[in-house]
């Protein structure tokens, strides 16, 4: 029997209740560009979340002048975002201490954990479900621009065992998910340093 195995059997013994990401969430907040007109923040805009490893990989300094009508959103460290034009893209990530205080696209949804009820690392791999996936699907709206209502996103029902079970099930996806960023990185080093950047040829 696993140490998972064993907690379920010690803490859920008779199953685990579904709960939506609403009741598991708190409220977030946008920004009052006028009372932040001498500040400059990092955006996060629909094009910042890299589809494949879920990480920003750019992003652009704004502030009360430039920030575009979008940018609205404040992000807090431990927050998951995940983008609501066109979600079926998968547009989603995890807020670092890097990011923390700065703005995001109000094309995401903002999902901050109620730390007494819910470990943020379980929200994010709860929404990177095949299951989540197939809701978002059949609840966007919209054939040539689809989107989907944060209000929407939050009434997604999840498992919610004890903070215990939370916390050795995302131990485990977290090494798997560090595994697979490993071997991704391996694959692309690999690649391109047997490649030694020259176009093959005939040999004369």
């Amino acid at each position: 029997m696993t140490k998972l195995d064993r907690l379920i059997a010690e803490l859920c013994p008779n199953g685990v209740e579904y709960e939506s990401l609403k009741n598991v969430c708190l409220d977030t907040e946008t920004i009052s560009w006028a009372n932040n007109n001498t500040k400059i923040f990092r955006y996060i805009d629909l094009t910042s979340v890299d589809r494949e490893t879920h990480l920003i990989v750019d992003t652009a300094e704004i502030n009360s002048e430039s920030a575009p009508s979008r940018a609205q959103k404040i992000v807090e460290k431990d927050d998951v975002i995940f983008g609501t034009t066109r979600p079926t893209l998968k547009r989603y990530c995890f807020i670092t201490d890097e990011y923390d205080g700065q703005i995001c696209s109000t094309g995401y949804c903002v999902l901050r954990a109620n730390n007494d009820l819910i470990l943020p690392r379980y929200i994010y791999h709860q929404i990177s479900t095949e299951k989540f996936n197939r809701y978002v699907e059949e609840s966007q709206r919209g054939a040539a621009y689809p989107a989907i209502s944060d209000g929407d996103i939050k009434k997604f029902k999840i498992p919610l065992p004890h903070i215990k079970i939370q916390q050795e099930i995302v131990r485990m996806l977290d090494a798997f998910t560090e595994l697979q960023a490993r071997i991704t990185q391996y694959e692309y080093y690999r690649n391109n340093l047997l490649s030694f950047g020259v176009v093959e040829r005939e040999r004369e």
